[in-house]
């Protein structure tokens, strides 16, 4: 068995331990940390590296990422939300849910709370405003999702079977789908 596949299946025994309300809030208070504020720190300093930014006009830079935080924000926390109330779990992997979500922000995409987060690291890189910052992001969201194709969608797989194969047909991985495919289906 390779290194994957011992992660995958140490990921899906611990999804059947029952943790308590305390330990799901620790797990939940540490990833944020490191999501919410470790991360966007990264990413500062991988753009302080470098003496020249992209030098974006200040105003636009701050439009964007003011955008990309309030679409981000609210998507990742209604995520973490829907995890740690109707999954009974969190959004740190050997903590995970109990539950299969295929609701509330996960009827558009199996991955709202990626999609929230890669549109917040975007918000910092763009306050960044370096090269660096923009390259620390696309690292972040390659590694990022490198982990959700070769673990936790195995994972899933593995615990929830022909339901979670069914709605990865269904429900796109990071963006949601256009209603103009559907609609010319069903005319």
């Amino acid at each position: 068995m390779g290194l994957i596949e011992k992660l995958v299946a140490f990921l899906v025994k611990r999804s059947q331990k029952e943790h308590s309300v305390v330990i799901r809030t620790l797990a939940t208070i540490f990833g944020a940390a490191i999501f919410i504020i470790g991360i966007p720190l990264f990413i500062l300093w991988a753009g302080g590296l470098f003496n020249t930014g992209l030098m974006l006009p200040v105003l636009p830079a701050r439009i964007i990422a003011a955008a990309c935080f309030i679409a981000g924000i609210p998507c990742m926390l209604s995520a973490i939300l829907w995890q740690l109330i109707y999954g009974k779990g969190t959004p740190v992997p050997v903590v995970p849910t109990k539950h299969f979500l295929q609701k509330g922000p996960y009827r558009y995409v199996r991955n709202p709370m990626m999609l929230g987060f890669f549109l917040y690291i975007l918000g910092w890189a763009f306050l960044g405003d370096h090269p660096a910052a923009f390259a620390a992001v696309g690292l972040i969201i390659g590694l990022l999702t490198m982990e959700i194709k070769f673990l936790e969608e195995p994972e899933l797989e593995r615990r929830f079977g022909n339901a979670y194969l069914d709605y990865k047909k269904e429900t796109s991985f990071l963006l949601p789908k256009c209603g103009c495919k559907r609609k010319k289906e069903a005319a």
